[in-house]
Parts: structure tokens; C-alpha cells; sequence
């Protein structure tokens, strides 16, 4: 189910009949789902992020009666998601309490709460693993309490990962011997790290329960941001769950949306690029009730060298050199915040970065980098280049 050209933050024109068959009502969805179904091959893998919509498509093509022949196996779709997702959920609650035994405080992110507070069906919106947020101050707690109840960190050993190494990152991937998967956050966002930058969230969250466990969620307006920024950068798994994401939030919770916290907290963040252009999207492609006054602020809104260059770097499709332009106008971007814009020092500083970010030992960083040069260029060169991470 792999698509090899990856996508960005809007759909293809396929991608976008797909979208338009979960999400539109009546006649429009019928047609697009005519249309979309006309243009694949059935013996074929369908690709990955197109995948992720069939739930949604069977919900919505079922509440309209539409006779297909493709319903049924719409519908197993549906069940197999449903499934999946409830098992995660069991883990969920499973880790949710054993961080509280541990005395940490919790907030679920992305899928868990999107399901439970807008889809409202675990059967709708599928998820690969969950997400979770402590307090910055809290994460080697819950590395530990983690590790005590045999998850694994994923990629580098404990030892690796240093509290330099952890600075730079948001989160962390965990496994457990069941291959289930968890991100530990301790920030919402990778693009703001500093010991402060989640107070907001955590004072503005809403309570909610995961299978009978309290914990909390971002409210419907940082939810929002969180999923169109997420949304934003391009991926080899097309990532078109923002779409419906933030059209649900908006359709659930229109009426709880506090438009000027909204552009409040991107000009804040620096991300009015990503948020700007997720909205106006939302609006053009979907109607979506998005105030002209919030596009024409976010439009308006400076925006410095730094984030207009990790906005292109992050929305460009990747070439032999990987990752590596996205980390390095990702140290440039954490730079300018810390008001040091001096080019020397950011060349110098960049290596350091780099081994923290990979958590690598400094003899490490030359052949690490060498190698995965060469592995991506063999690569593209074969024209099958998946994206070494």
C-alpha cells in the first residue's frame, strides 16, 4: 500500500475525489465515488494514505444507501479498523494508568481524541499507534515507568537517549512485545520545544475518558491548529487524515472554535504558513466555515526567513538527501527564536544538532551521514526510493 511519491499537505486529484466521496453528502458523494472507483485497479494495492479514507467513504456511502458492489468490502474494511482500533484503545487506557500510578499526568493527541470526541466511531478513523503527553518535566518519569512495564524505546537503546538528545526531539516511539506502538510526547509540536510552549495547551485542555480512564484532550481550537500543522509536511504515506480530521473538529465543534486563539497561537508558534494554507484548502475545497477575517490575518501576519524556508522544506517531496534540508531549516527555525541569526554559528552549531537529533556518538555522525547518502542516491537513481529516515 506504499505510495513511493509520497504527498503533501493537499491531495492529488484522485486523492481528492476519494475525499470528496467520504465527506460530501447526496449526490456529490456518489458521483465522486463513481468517478474514483472507475479510476483504480481492484487487483492492485490501493495506496496507503487513499486506504485510510475507506472507512469514512463506507460510513458515508452507507448512511446515503448506495448499492455497490465494493460495500462489502467497504464494510470489512470498516470492521477490520474497528477492531484494531479498540485493541489500542485497551493498551491505551493500560498505559494511561500506569502513568497516573506513577504520579504523571496525561493528554492524549491526534487519533485517540479525534476518535472519541469527533468521529465518535473506532471504527472510522484508523490508527497505526497512539500518542500521549506528559509535562516536560515528567518524561524521564514516564521513560521509566514505561520501561517497567516492558515497552521499548524504539530505533536507539536507553542509554542513547540522553536529556541533550530529548531536548531536541518532541517525542519518542515506544514498543511493546505485542509490536503495538505508542509516541510519548512531551511537547505538542516539534516546532516548539521550549520549557514553556505547551502551558497554553495544558490550561486550555478538556477532560475525557479512554475506555472508563480520565484523562485529557486539547480543546476543539488547538486541536485544530494541531491537526492542520501536523497536517503540513510531506510524507511518504500521503497524509489526507488531516483533511477529515479538521472537517470533523469543525462540524462537531464549530460552535466551541475561538477563531482568534486560533490565529493567536500560530502567529505565536510561527506556523501561520501551515495553518493559512490547511484553512484556506478547508474553505475552498469544502466549504468549510472558516472566517474570511482569520485567512486575511494569518495572510497578513509577517513572516520571518527562517519559517518560510522550513515551511518549503518541509512541504517538498524527498530527494537522495533524505531528511537532512528539513533538519537543517529546522535548527535554523529554533535559532532565530533564541534571536541568533549569525550564519557562522549556525553552520558551526549544526553537526551538534544533527547528533542530537539521531542520537548519535560524534564518531558517529560522519559515516552515518555518508552512508545514507548513498543508500538514497542508489536509490533514486533506481527510481524506487522510499525514504530512509
Amino acid at each position: 500500500m506504499n505510495n513511493p511519491s509520497g504527498g503533501g499537505m493537499l491531495p492529488t486529484p484522485r486523492q481528492e475525489l476519494l475525499l470528496r466521496a467520504a465527506l460530501l453528502s447526496a449526490e456529490p458523494a456518489q458521483r465522486a465515488w463513481q468517478e474514483w472507483r472507475e479510476q483504480i485497479d481492484w487487483a492492485q494495492p490501493i495506496e496507503t494514505g487513499s486506504y485510510r479514507l475507506l472507512p469514512l467513504v463506507y460510513h458515508n456511502l452507507r448512511a446515503l444507501k448506495l448499492n455497490d458492489p465494493q460495500m462489502t468490502l467497504l464494510k470489512g474494511i470498516y470492521r477490520r479498523e474497528w477492531y484494531q482500533n479498540q485493541m489500542l484503545f485497551h493498551t491505551l487506557a493500560e498505559v494511561l494508568q500506569l502513568l497516573h500510578a506513577a504520579g504523571i499526568k496525561t493528554l492524549i493527541l491526534k487519533g485517540a481524541p479525534l476518535s472519541l470526541l469527533y468521529y465518535q466511531d473506532f471504527g472510522l478513523r484508523p490508527m497505526a499507534d497512539f500518542d500521549v503527553l506528559v509535562p516536560t518535566r515528567a518524561r524521564r518519569a514516564a521513560f521509566n515507568a514505561l520501561r517497567q512495564a516492558e515497552w521499548s524505546p524504539q530505533q536507539h537503546p536507553p542509554e542513547k537517549l540522553t536529556d541533550a538528545v530529548l531536548d531536541i526531539r518532541h517525542a519518542w516511539g515506544f514498543q511493546n512485545a505485542r509490536k503495538q506502538q505508542l509516541d510519548l510526547h512531551w511537547h505538542v509540536l516539534i516546532e516548539c520545544r521550549t520549557p514553556d510552549a505547551d502551558d497554553d495547551f495544558w490550561t486550555g485542555a478538556v477532560p475525557v475518558q479512554a475506555q472508563k480512564v480520565r484523562t485529557h484532550a486539547l480543546n476543539p481550537t488547538d486541536q485544530l491548529l494541531h491537526v492542520c500543522v501536523h497536517g503540513a509536511a510531506w510524507s511518504f504515506v500521503p497524509s489526507l487524515r488531516w483533511i477529515p480530521d479538521a472537517l470533523m473538529i469543525l462540524r462537531v465543534a464549530a460552535e466551541q472554535i475561538e477563531w482568534l486563539r486560533l490565529t493567536q497561537q500560530a502567529q505565536k508558534r510561527r506556523l501561520t504558513l501551515a495553518l493559512g494554507h490547511a484553512l484556506a484548502y478547508l474553505r475552498d475545497a469544502f466549504d468549510a466555515p472558516v472566517p474570511v477575517f482569520v485567512l486575511n490575518e494569518l495572510a497578513q501576519t509577517r513572516v520571518s526567513d527562517a519559517e518560510q524556508k522550513l515551511w518549503i522544506a518541509l512541504t517538498a517531496p524527498r530527494t537522495w538527501r533524505g531528511g537532512m534540508p528539513v533538519s537543517w531549516r529546522r535548527h535554523c527555525f529554533d535559532l532565530e527564536a533564541r534571536g541568533e541569526t549569525r550564519s557562522a554559528r549556525k553552520w558551526l552549531e549544526f553537526p551538534r544538532y544533527l547528533q542530537r537529533e539521531k542520537a548519535l556518538d560524534t564518531w558517529q555522525l560522519f559515516p552515518w551521514a555518508f552512508s545514507r547518502a548513498i543508500k538514497r542516491l542508489n536509490r533514486a537513481v533506481r527510481g524506487i526510493d522510499q525514504g530512509l529516515r
